[in-house]
């Protein structure tokens, strides 16, 4: 993993342009799926988070990992709710059908708002780091001084309301994966059962 590379993606960012290549860099910084996860399920949160700039990056890694598994079964159930909407174009929906369709619906609409809120938090988190690796004037640091580097007490103060979202956001996405994951089976059974019905 170059970090440095990382820091001057996070230097170059610039107020209103996209933070998608810091948080391209992120998503491959390296993090203790377990480790964080135990750490926010058993304490009901982390206490205190990283104020070393691995640590935070690590941790924020983490998060979009969390966002990418439940975006992924976002993604499959607008995929159920398409071909139910095909399956149901010609007829009446069944009871069930029509069920099924609410039911993702809502969760659709849930996910979405859960994904704004981690969108714009992605974006102050990345505002914070830029302000930090700009103003600590890392000009010739090392990897290794890298990762060692702490992050001004001032910065994590800033960062900290940011990662309490993403740490609710977390807890959401644990509940949001669950429903997923069970509606998604169901839909299927439903789906098949809709198909048997037109052959």
């Amino acid at each position: 993993m170059n970090y440095l590379e990382g820091i001057e993606i996070i230097q170059k960012y610039t107020s209103g342009s996209s933070v998608e290549p810091v948080l391209d860099f992120i998503r491959n910084v390296p993090h203790d799926e377990v480790g964080f996860s135990n750490a926010l399920d058993e304490i009901g949160g982390i206490n205190r988070y990283p104020d070393h700039l691995i640590g935070l990056l690590s941790f924020m890694s983490f998060i979009l990992s969390q966002k990418k598994k439940v975006n992924d079964l976002y993604e499959q159930a607008l995929d159920r709710y398409e071909l139910l909407n095909q399956l149901t174009a010609k007829r009446k929906p069944t009871e069930e059908e029509a069920k099924i369709k609410k039911t993702l619906t809502d969760f659709i609409l849930k996910v979405e708002k859960v994904f704004e809120i981690q969108d714009l938090t992605d974006e102050s988190l990345v505002k914070e780091l830029n302000r930090f690796v700009s103003e600590a004037n890392l000009y010739g640091i090392t990897e290794n001084e890298v990762k060692n580097l702490k992050i001004a007490a001032k910065t994590v103060a800033l960062v900290e309301s940011h990662l309490d979202k993403h740490r609710e956001n977390y807890y959401q996405y644990k509940k949001l994966k669950a429903v997923f994951e069970r509606l998604i089976r169901i839909a299927d059974f439903i789906i098949a059962d809709a198909k048997r019905m037109v052959s």
